[in-house]
This record gives structure tokens, C-alpha cells and sequence, in this order.
């Protein structure tokens, strides 16, 4: 991708993001084609092309945006020393996530790419959880893994937890299903 500090290079990501946006509100991911997109956007598809290698990689540049956009989400400012509070915290993290972006939740949840958006997210949780946890065994913390897969083991049980109560559309309510969480984070943690 070009350089981010180049101004036509930022007018055309914020174009695209705006064109997609709008797309996206008409119609499912799989029926926006890169013609449509760069039309409503204004721009050529060799520019698109430039950036992106297709409309699927667009959309992690996308998320991706949307996830650095949402500061909650990194548990930079969470401290590894009580495993339970920590991933509570970002249990909580990630639903306020999917609430801030609501909109483009149910949208995404109408085509096939909540798999793609689940998948975005952990790998950026997985490497912050990681960060956390190696910071927390320097300051004498004992981890019964290696942080890496104390790290994935977590992300997926939180984010898969999340995409089936979001599948389910939320059959429960945000705070039952952090109780549950709860119910079964203070059974590991514990261990």
C-alpha cells in the first residue's frame, strides 16, 4: 500500500471507505463488484488496483481501519497480573466494538463475511494479549503456556463466543452473556 502520509493516498482510502460504506448499506458484500465501488468513489481502478490486489483484501484494510479507529479494542492499557479481570476487560472490549459499529455489523452479518471480520480482529488481539502477557511473566507473572497460545486459546473462546451470540442476534442480553463469560473465565483462570 502507498504512503500513508501522501495525501492522495489518503483521499483515495477515504473515498473508497466512504463508497464502500454506502454500497454497503444497498447491498451484500458478494453482489459489490471494484467497478461500482471505484464509480462511487471516483476513482480508477488501477488506482484500486494499486493498493489493493482485490475487494477482499480492501475489506481487511477496512476493518482494520475501523479496529485502529476503536482504541477500546487494544488492551494496551490493561494489565496482565489478574488473567480474569484482563480477559473481562477485553471481553467487554470487543462487544463494545461490535456495538460502536453496529451498523456495519448487521451489514456484515447479512453477507458471508463475519468469518473474515472474527478472523481480522483476532489476529490483531492475539498479538496485543501476546505483547501483554510477556511484559507480565518480565514483572515475575507465572503463565502456565506460552504466551502465544494462552493468547490464542483466549481470542478464540471471546471472539467465537461473540460471533455465535451475534449469530444467535443476541438472544441474550450484553450482560448475561459477560456473566457467562465470567461464569467460565473464573473456572480457568483459576486452574
Amino acid at each position: 500500500m502507498g504512503n500513508k502520509h501522501d495525501l492522495r493516498v489518503i483521499r483515495t482510502y477515504k473515498s473508497l471507505t466512504e463508497a464502500f460504506l454506502q454500497l454497503m448499506s444497498k447491498k451484500h458484500f458478494e453482489d459489490i463488484t471494484v467497478n461500482e465501488l471505484c464509480e462511487m468513489a471516483m476513482i480508477r481502478r488501477t488506482t484500486f488496483y494499486k493498493h489493493f490486489a482485490d475487494k477482499y483484501e480492501f475489506f481487511g484494510f477496512f476493518v482494520r481501519r475501523l479496529q485502529s479507529d476503536f482504541d477500546a479494542i487494544n488492551p494496551a492499557s490493561k494489565d496482565y497480573s489478574d488473567p480474569y479481570s484482563f480477559y473481562i476487560s477485553i471481553t467487554r472490549d470487543v462487544l463494545n466494538f461490535f456495538k460502536y459499529h453496529e451498523q456495519f455489523v448487521s451489514m456484515v452479518l447479512g453477507s458471508n463475511l463475519l468469518p473474515t471480520l472474527l478472523n481480522i480482529l483476532s489476529e490483531q488481539i492475539i498479538s496485543d494479549i501476546t505483547g501483554k502477557i510477556k511484559i507480565a511473566i518480565k514483572k515475575g507473572v507465572s503463565v502456565s503456556a506460552s504466551p502465544e497460545i494462552v493468547a490464542s486459546f483466549f481470542t478464540g473462546a471471546i471472539i467465537n463466543t461473540i460471533g455465535y451470540w451475534l449469530m444467535q442476534k443476541k438472544k441474550i442480553s450484553e450482560e448475561e452473556l459477560i456473566k457467562e463469560v465470567e461464569k467460565i473465565l473464573y473456572k480457568l483462570t483459576d486452574i
